[in-house]
């Protein structure tokens, strides 16, 4: 009787086994799901959205550089550039230990930035070509011909959640895109959700943007949000069998089959008596 309990519970047990790898279904875990892998498929083309571009917040670092006709006034000029902790990484997916450190004027709660010569300027709410123009035309007083470049050096981005790497980074390029910063990142792991990937920007009234969007599908490049603005956080949800496979609710399955397996056997035994 011992034994045909036994072999009882091993068929039980081996049953169990069988339905849970027959459950597990075998997914293509891609982009853009929607574009045929076959060579000869025609090709899908998408029309890339214009690319905003960045406009100037308080608490912004802007590296501006004069370059003049005149050496001794181009180190005055452009002393101001001071080293500023950024708190994000460099972007970089193998090496993310060590932070940033970034040089710039940083743009005052009222939205200016001091310069030699020409003293205060109100950059809030321009694009870094904007404030380009503007310090050309206020330094064009003082020396001829000078040159002027722009750009953001805190443009920093966070990835979270199913990625390889999450963390925050900071891009030397002003346009990045979604795939960009999940490049940074390492990818999307095997748990993240392709499909639902969540992304908050923070607006310049304050407000948070929260909008979802579908990377299985092409129509992700023809959103308004493929490009990224500064301070966007990305995160990736787990699948719902990446939170199915935790170890509370393993644990839980566990104890359950067991507990299930116990009462068969027990039913079993006082069947056969």
């Amino acid at each position: 009787m011992c034994q045909t309990v036994f072999r009882f519970s091993a068929y039980c047990l081996t049953f169990v086994l069988f339905l849970n790898l027959i459950s597990c279904t075998t997914e293509r875990v891609a982009y853009f799901k929607d574009v045929p892998d076959s060579a000869s498929a025609k090709r899908v083309l998408q029309s890339l959205p214009p690319a905003e571009a960045a406009i100037v917040r308080p608490d912004d670092v802007l590296n501006i550089t004069i370059q003049t006709l005149d050496p001794a006034a181009n180190t005055l000029l452009n002393q101001g550039n001071l080293p500023v902790n950024s708190g994000a990484v460099t972007g970089s997916s193998t090496n993310t230990t060590t932070q940033a450190v970034i040089s710039g004027y940083l743009v005052n709660k009222d939205g200016y930035v001091h310069l030699p010569y020409i003293g205060d300027v109100m950059v809030k709410g321009l694009t870094s070509d904007q404030v380009k123009e503007l310090v050309v035309q206020k330094i064009s007083v003082y020396f001829k011909d000078p040159v002027v470049n722009v750009r953001f050096t805190n443009f920093k981005i966070t990835v979270l959640g199913e990625v390889r790497n999450p963390t925050t980074f900071l891009l030397p390029n002003e346009n990045p895109t979604i795939f960009d910063a999940l490049g940074l990142a390492g990818d999307i792991t095997l748990y993240g959700r392709r499909d639902n990937v969540m992304l908050i920007r923070s607006e310049a009234d304050g407000k948070k943007d929260i909008v979802r969007l579908n990377l299985d599908s092409t129509s992700a490049i023809t959103s308004p949000y493929f490009y990224l603005k500064p301070n966007d956080v990305l995160y990736v949800e787990p699948t719902a069998d990446r939170v199915a496979g935790t170890s509370e609710y393993r644990t839980r399955d566990i104890a359950i089959i067991a507990s299930a397996l116990s009462l068969m056997v027990i039913i079993v035994a006082r069947l056969i008596q």
